[in-house]
């Protein structure tokens, strides 16, 4: 307090102000984290389903724009229910973030990745044909096949993939979910794709 009372009047407002500045900082740091946490999935840290939602929306609107091609693929965890139930939940945690690592490793720094649901992943593909869509997909299945998780077990998934013909954001997630119902139907740990798949 001797300190402060040794200023002049200058140099304290001078003190004030810089102090306003640093509270104004922290204020504007906390936010951004606050916002970030907003988007993002809290196990996994990737975007979470309604950060994926939004960007997916924008991403419709400019392969309209731009006519440039567009692949959605999701991943469902086959029978991920049997992980939790015998291991645990918190081996269930592992797997996912263990998943999700495979996943990212796989795709270019400007595709979009997130964690659409409990045990769903799906990866926005901008500029991208179903063809090639589904090269990355089989990777990351092969990928996760052949992973042994935490050395006791292995894990599959099923997925789907969609090339946006100008549907709308909902009705695109709509038909990679069927697709992925199809794969499930069809045996588990293989990809569906509009492209070569017709819908009932």
């Amino acid at each position: 307090m001797d300190s402060y009372q040794a200023l002049s009047k200058e140099q304290l407002v001078d003190k004030v102000k810089e102090l306003t500045i640093e509270l104004e900082n922290v204020q504007t740091e906390k936010n951004k984290q606050i916002e970030q946490m907003s988007r993002t999935d809290f196990l996994t840290k990737l975007n979470n389903r309604s950060e994926l939602y939004e960007r997916l929306s924008y991403e419709t609107k400019r392969a309209t724009r731009t006519k440039e091609p567009l692949s959605v693929v999701i991943f469902n965890i086959d029978e991920f229910k049997k992980v939790n139930d015998q291991y645990g939940h918190p081996m269930g945690d592992k797997v996912l973030t263990e998943i999700a690592k495979i996943i990212t490793s796989s795709v270019r720094a400007t595709d979009i990745v997130g964690r659409y649901d409990g045990e769903e992943f799906m990866i926005i593909l901008p500029a991208c044909k179903a063809e090639n869509a589904i090269i990355v997909a089989e990777q990351i299945r092969e990928s996760v096949e052949l992973n042994t998780f935490n050395d006791e077990f292995k894990i599959t998934v099923s997925g789907g993939i969609n090339q946006f013909q100008g549907e709308s954001a909902d009705q695109c997630i709509d038909l990679v979910e069927k697709l992925v119902l199809k794969a499930k139907q069809n045996g588990r740990n293989r990809i569906e794709s509009s492209s070569n798949l017709p819908l009932e």
